[in-house]
């Protein structure tokens, strides 16, 4: 059977402008990742081995989103790194360049920040991209820490629905516990979810989900859902849909997500998480009108300076390795080290490679933050929740192409 139903992707689409009431910086980026957590960027790190353990959830929680930590370690492992996250003071990013010593002198007064660097050879260019972003952020944007109700920084940390031991164990110290499965759309999955939802302290995050009906059975049958992850196979390492067949790709699972909340009078109080396939700004732009309210990223900070992965010289080039959960390397640490390993598919649904290194964080969240402010101006919207209700245009082939850079000579 072939339903006819225009599956669409980020490039089938643009944001058509509208009547602005504000100039770019004046957008608010605030969102909610959960019920009860609220972020300053709609940024969240996606748990993959190459991209967040405690370094990456530390630095993206002071540059106002937050990390989610992997779980391809062993439960006390992963448990010590959202620990290490909890334990690090909470002031923000401008105050740690300020202790760093007497080579940096930092004047902050109100939005403005004034920056003088005594011994500029003291500091390496990551350094410096560091300081120099998180000055211009702060003299443009309230970039904050992102704490829980424990006033600590916020992290989450994923698990497997099926790992009870782990949720438990991590239940009550992470602030979100994010169920990492594929495909969660599934009678064993919300089984047995529907036997712990119910006493979990942290917030929870259901995923990963693509279609209307998995939304409608997911908060039919769990006693707590405070976020739902969407998106199916349209990650850049994910090979689900060339190896299954099947797919959910990201924009279209969010507008369908959408409709089954709105359906249930939940949208805005469960929020959704684009996952998937984000490649630049103009995506996240993409998912925030079709109804997220944050965006779950991997391949955009892989290549950061804070990502888990060693730096590999290849070529006169400088990257990091970058590698899907499902991929062959990634299920065997897993099935190394984590007892639900032993349910783990046996054909490989991801793969492997490189990324070019990109420095900081820092650089790369200011650079998403520029972006994401002119993009929802164009939109006409104020903040996020007014991106809602802003439009997006099917685009045609002539105008892909004409939308681009073009008629140049190189």
């Amino acid at each position: 059977m072939i339903k006819e139903e225009k599956i669409i992707v980020f490039d089938d689409v643009i944001v058509i402008p509208s009547l602005s009431p504000v100039e770019p910086s004046q957008v608010d980026l605030r969102t909610m990742v959960t019920g009860n957590i609220e972020l300053y960027v709609p940024l969240v790190s996606s748990p993959m081995d190459t991209v967040t353990e405690h370094q990456m959830a530390v630095k993206l929680a002071k540059l106002g989103g937050i990390g989610v930590i992997h779980r391809n370690m062993s439960i006390d492992d992963q448990l010590h790194q959202v620990i290490l996250v909890k334990e690090t003071d909470t002031t923000s990013l401008l105050e740690d360049i300020a202790s760093r010593g007497n080579n940096i002198n930092l004047h902050l007064s109100g939005s403005r920040c004034k920056l003088t660097i005594e011994d500029v050879e003291l500091y390496n260019q990551d350094e410096m991209d560091e300081i120099l972003s998180v000055c211009r952020l702060k003299s443009r944007y309230p970039i904050k820490p992102v704490t829980g109700k424990d006033g600590l920084l916020a992290v989450g940390a994923a698990v497997s629905p099926f790992d009870l031991r782990r949720i438990k164990k991590l239940d009550g110290v992470a602030d979100i516990l994010v169920v990492d499965v594929a495909h969660a759309h599934n009678v064993n999955v919300l089984n047995s979810l529907s036997k712990v939802s119910r006493d979990i302290e942290s917030d929870l995050i259901v995923g990963n989900i693509g279609t209307r009906e998995a939304v409608l059975d997911v908060i039919a049958k769990l006693d707590k859902v405070d976020g739902l992850r969407v998106g199916i196979s349209s990650g850049s390492i994910c090979s689900t849909g060339e190896v299954t067949g099947a797919a959910a790709p990201t924009l279209w699972a969010v507008i369908k997500a959408r409709e089954a909340l709105e359906e249930l009078g939940l949208h805005g109080k469960v929020p959704i998480i684009a996952d998937g396939g984000i490649r630049s700004p103009a995506d996240i732009v993409k998912s925030l009108i079709a109804g997220a309210s944050a965006v779950m990223v991997g391949r955009m900070i892989a290549g950061t300076r804070e990502s888990p992965s060693q730096l590999i010289s290849v070529g006169g080039g400088v990257y990091k390795q970058y590698r899907g959960m499902a991929s062959p390397s990634s299920t065997r640490r897993r099935y190394a080290v984590d007892r639900y390993g032993g349910n783990v598919k046996k054909v490989s649904e991801g793969v492997e490679g490189l990324v070019p290194y990109s420095g900081s964080l820092a650089s790369v969240v200011e650079h998403v933050v520029y972006s994401l402010q002119a993009g929802l101006g164009y939109a006409g919207a104020a903040r996020i929740r007014d991106a809602w209700k802003a439009r997006l245009g099917l685009l045609s082939e002539s105008a892909k192409k004409e939308i681009k850079p073009h008629d140049l000579v190189t």
